[in-house]
C-alpha cells in the first residue's frame, strides 16, 4: 500500500504541473530533451523534498536555457523566480534576494512594470523580506505587486486578495492587529467566493487569521480558525478510503494533458512554486497544521492534540510515502509534544524515526 501512494504521490507532481499553466498565448518553441529532463527531475525532487538536488537540477536547467534561449529570455526568468524559491526553502535568503532581482528585471523588460508575472515575483519578494522580519521593505514589495494586480484585476479579485492576505500577515507580525484583522478578513472571503470554502488555498489564511487571534489571547476565537484549516487538511488529502487505482487513473488522465503541450514555452507551462497551495508536500504544512494541536496543549487538552498528530501522521505517509522529510517535520512535533506529556519513551521512538528519514535525505 505504501508503495502504491509514493507512486500516487508522483503522479499528483504531474497533475499539479499539468494544472499550473500560466494564462498567457505565445508562439511553440523547440524545447530540448535535455532541458525536458532538468525541469521533469527538479519538480520531482522539489515535492519530495530534496531539495539540493532540486536546486542542483534547477541550476542545470537554468544555464541550459540562458545558452539556447539567452539569459534574459522569459524562459530563463520562470527558473530564477523557482530557484530563489528553493534558496528561500533552504534559508539562503540573500541567494534568493538576487535571483528574485534578476527574475523581476527580465519580466519587467520583456512584459512591462505592470505584468501579472511582475507582480508575481514582488510578491515573492516581499515574502522573502518577511521572514528576515524586513517588514518595512517587506510591506513596499507587497504594496507593490497589489498597485499592478489592482491596476489589471480590480480590488476583488482573487489574485489581488491573495497579496492582501500577505500584506495581512505581515502586518499580524508586526502586531498591527486591526490593519491585520480587516485585510486578512476580506481576502478570506474574497479567495473563498472565487476558489469555494473547502479549497486548501484557504489553509494559509486561515491559520493566519487563528495565529493573529492567538497573540491577543482570544484562544476561542483561534480554535475555530484553525479547526477550519485542519478540517480543510484532511477533508482533501485524507486517503484512508481512496482507490488508488482508480485515483492514479485519473492523475494519469491529467498527466497527459501535460504531454500534449510540451511545445509550449517553458514560461508558459512551468509549474510556479511560489504559488503552490498548502498541501502535504508544501514545506510549510508541518509547521501550519501545528496551531491547532499546540493550542490544545496550551489549553491542556491532551488527547485531542494528540488525535490530530496520529491523524496527521498518517495523512503524510498516505500522500508522501515513509521517507519524506515532512514526515520527519511531523514527527519532531510530535517528539515535543510527548516531551511536554512527559512521556519521554515515546518522544524518544519518533525522534528517532524522525532521524532516520533524515539520513536517508542527506542529498
Amino acid at each position: 500500500m505504501i508503495r502504491e501512494f509514493m507512486k500516487l504521490s508522483k503522479r499528483l507532481v504531474l497533475i499539479l504541473v499539468a494544472i499550473a499553466f500560466l494564462s498567457f498565448s505565445y508562439a511553440q518553441e523547440d524545447i530540448s530533451w535535455e532541458i525536458e529532463e532538468y525541469l521533469e527531475g527538479y519538480i520531482d525532487a522539489y515535492f519530495n523534498a530534496k531539495y539540493q538536488k532540486a536546486i542542483d537540477l534547477s541550476e542545470d536547467a537554468l544555464h541550459s536555457i540562458e545558452k539556447k534561449f539567452g539569459p534574459e529570455h522569459l524562459n530563463a526568468a520562470v527558473m530564477l523566480n523557482n530557484l530563489a524559491a528553493l534558496y528561500k526553502i533552504k534559508g539562503k535568503y540573500l541567494e534568493a534576494d538576487k535571483l528574485y532581482s534578476r527574475a523581476l528585471a527580465i519580466y519587467e523588460k520583456n512584459l512591462g512594470l505592470d505584468n501579472f508575472n511582475t507582480a508575481k515575483v514582488w510578491n515573492n519578494i516581499g515574502e522573502n523580506y518577511q521572514i528576515r522580519r524586513k517588514y518595512f521593505e517587506a510591506e513596499k514589495s507587497y504594496k507593490n505587486s497589489q498597485a499592478i494586480l489592482e491596476k489589471n484585476f480590480g480590488s476583488g479579485n482573487p489574485n489581488t486578495s491573495l497579496i492582501l492576505s500577505h500584506l495581512g500577515s505581515l502586518y499580524k507580525d508586526e502586531r498591527k492587529y486591526e490593519e491585520a484583522e480587516k485585510m486578512l478578513m476580506f481576502s478570506l472571503q474574497s479567495i473563498a467566493g472565487a476558489y469555494g470554502e473547502g479549497h486548501p488555498i484557504l489553509i494559509r489564511p486561515l491559520d493566519d487569521i487563528g495565529k493573529l487571534y492567538e497573540m491577543q489571547g482570544k484562544d476561542k476565537e483561534a480554535e475555530q480558525y484553525y479547526r477550519y484549516a485542519w478540517g480543510l487538511f484532511k477533508g482533501n488529502f485524507y486517503q484512508e478510503d481512496a482507490s488508488v487505482g482508480e485515483a492514479l487513473n485519473r492523475l494519469q488522465s491529467e498527466a497527459d494533458k501535460l504531454w500534449n503541450q510540451r511545445n509550449e514555452p517553458i514560461y508558459k507551462r512551468l509549474l510556479d512554486i511560489n504559488d503552490l497551495y498548502l498541501g502535504p508536500w508544501h514545506p510549510d504544512a508541518p509547521k501550519i497544521i501545528d496551531s491547532l494541536p499546540n493550542l490544545y496543549l496550551k489549553q491542556t487538552r491532551y488527547i485531542e492534540a494528540e488525535n490530530i498528530y496520529e491523524d496527521y501522521l498518517e495523512i503524510m505517509l498516505s500522500n508522501l510515502g515513509p521517507d519524506h522529510l515532512n514526515v520527519a517535520k511531523v514527527l519532531d512535533n510530535m517528539a515535543k509534544f510527548y516531551r511536554k506529556m512527559r512521556k519521554f519513551d515515546k518522544a524518544e521512538e519518533v525522534s528517532g524515526k524522525a532521524k532516520l528519514i533524515r539520513e536517508k535525505n542527506l542529498y
